[in-house]
């Protein structure tokens, strides 16, 4: 039987599944030859197929105990095998001591080592099957040879023992036990073999669950899946993560309520069928609990069951707030970039009929003897005109900016430069305060230093006119890796690894609102009395030329902040 002490867990719980099995069996066999036995002699009968005697309950009584105390060893056993194969001997034991106080040959307990054969097939399969027929014959032959010399004589013998009957019972059972042992152990190593591919089957599908899900948490994108109602069942970690919820919180929550305005996508993509390959994307505005908003854009797709039946729909979606912002930063460069070279022709065109216009006004103003009132109206044409021309001068250069004659120069002497202007402009008063960069210094970029001067000239003035009650202006100076502010600003992300010097200005001013920020970078747009919303637009027209970028955030009445990146190289 080779018995091997050495199991694994799993083939030690399957053993051990097998040794109760048998037990119980034993038990139910035990029961019924008992139930049966007794229920013949209250019919009055007393035989049961052939004479009973008190005997055979002891003998059955005996069973049972000895089955109970199976029972109470099988926790103490460590090699079932062992324990299982030492229940299988006791069993044919026990059979042919029923055969013995039943009649021996002439009792029709023999078909019972059918039981223990298809039990050994089961536990030990084909060995165990052939090994069980072989005993099981051994053992009716013995008894059979013994009781056929008289050397014993069985328990309820009705006549004397006949050689050919003998030998003709011995053939008849033997044959009846190894046919059922083939055909057992036929259907024991197919059960085996079936348990076998199922088990690896089982772990195909665990591993390839566990590469699914894998794929699934591993997506940069986010996905969640949900009901026929519109409930969401499933969503992966970038999901939560863009969303800024966790999984618990959103399962059971309606695509409705976290996306208000997705109904009418999905009843789009519920009209077309589940079997629909037309492929769409879409674009949503998410606010999350924080307050923010992002931009996502999604693709719906159907969610079949095996049968095809649609059971919810997949949502794939990627948070497309940078792009959106990328976007609209090329539309304000393409737009700027076309105004620029309208403004060039035009501001040429004008310049030149103004400035003759303006030499004829001086010179007649200086021949004519004009009264009073003529006087004040030929210094408001001086006056208008040369506002107009100063207008077009900084058309001008922001149209067509001056030639950049960048060097390496230092950021904090530009600052410095700028501020000292500053403090003593008209449009500086004591209300103000303003906070300089600490050292370190020497930071260093590639810039045209009196380019940069208009640049901070320009956000200084700004910082200051939107303070007229006074406040602090704040800057900061830094030299950083461009990865650092790669997740706000993924223009950077593009040039991974360069170095920037990053300039920010924040005023404690009245800030800007949302629906002017788009457009501070626009020329002609203006909030101030008497501006000419050109001032902003040639700063941005200058970080342009400088291969840099800027950015504005502005929360509300608490003020604006404008940041500078500069490339050091």
């Amino acid at each position: 039987m080779d018995p091997n002490p050495n199991l694994s867990v799993e083939s030690h719980q399957k053993m051990l599944k097998n040794v109760k099995g048998l037990m119980l069996c034993r038990i139910i066999i035990l029961t019924c030859l008992l139930a049966i036995t007794f229920l013949f002699q209250l019919s009055k009968k007393n035989y049961f197929f052939i004479p009973m005697t008190n005997h055979f309950y002891y003998f059955l009584i005996l069973f049972y105990l000895v089955t109970i105390v199976y029972a109470f060893v099988l926790k103490k056993v460590k090699d079932l095998r062992k324990f299982s194969f030492i229940q299988i001997l006791g069993d044919h034991l026990f059979i042919t001591g029923l055969i013995y106080f039943t009649g021996g040959r002439e009792s029709f307990f023999p078909i019972t080592y059918v039981f223990s054969i298809i039990g050994s097939s089961f536990i030990f399969y084909r060995r165990g099957a052939f090994f069980s027929a072989s005993l099981s014959t051994f053992l009716y032959g013995l008894l059979l040879l013994l009781q056929l010399h008289q050397v014993i004589n069985p328990l309820g013998q009705i006549s004397l023992p006949d050689a050919s009957r003998t030998f003709y019972s011995l053939i008849l059972y033997m044959a009846a036990f190894y046919i059922v042992a083939f055909l057992s152990s036929i259907i024991s190593e197919e059960l085996k073999k079936e348990k076998k591919e199922l088990i690896q089957k089982q772990v195909d599908y665990d591993q390839l669950e566990t590469f699914n899900r894998n794929i699934v948490q591993s997506l940069d994108s986010g996905l969640l899946t949900i009901d026929l109602s519109g409930e969401i069942n499933f969503l992966n970690r970038t999901a939560e993560k863009i969303l800024s919820r966790n999984a618990e919180e959103l399962r059971n929550v309606s695509i409705y309520d976290l996306f208000p305005k997705i109904g009418q996508v999905i009843d789009e993509v519920k009209s077309k069928g589940p079997d629909s390959s037309d492929y769409q994307r879409y674009q949503t505005l998410f606010t999350n609990h924080e307050g923010k908003n992002i931009y996502l854009g999604f693709s719906i797709s159907p969610l079949t069951d095996p049968e095809g039946s649609l059971i919810g729909h997949t949502l794939i979606f990627q948070d497309i707030t940078k792009f959106k912002e990328m976007e609209e930063e090329m539309k304000r460069l393409d737009k700027m970039g076309a105004i620029g070279l309208l403004a060039a022709g035009m501001a040429h065109e004008i310049r030149n009929p103004l400035a003759s216009l303006s030499g004829s006004i001086q010179m007649l103003k200086s021949e004519l003897r004009l009264k009073r009132h003529q006087q004040q109206l030929m210094e408001i044409i001086l006056r208008e005109s040369e506002r107009l021309n100063a207008l077009i001068t900084d058309f001008l250069l922001f149209a067509q900016p001056p030639q950049i004659n960048r060097r390496p120069y230092e950021i904090q002497k530009v600052i410095e430069e700028t501020v000292d202007l500053l403090i003593h402009s008209p449009s500086f008063h004591n209300g103000i305060r303003i906070q300089t960069p600490e050292p370190p210094k020497g930071i260093q970029a590639m810039i045209d230093p009196d380019q940069m001067k208009q640049v901070f000239w320009n956000l200084l003035l700004n910082a200051v006119q939107a303070m007229s009650d006074g406040g602090e202006i704040r800057i900061e100076l830094e030299r950083q890796n461009g990865t650092r502010w790669e997740p706000r600003f993924p223009v950077l992300a593009q040039k991974r690894g360069k170095e920037w010097v990053r300039v920010s200005i924040t005023d404690s001013g009245c800030g800007i609102p949302p629906e002017e920020r788009e457009k501070i970078f626009e020329p002609f747009f203006t909030t101030k009395e008497g501006g000419t919303g050109l001032g902003l637009s040639i700063v941005h027209k200058i970080i342009e030329n400088h291969n840099g970028i800027i950015q504005v955030k502005s929360e509300g009445a608490k003020g604006s902040t404008f940041t500078v990146f500069l490339p050091v190289e």
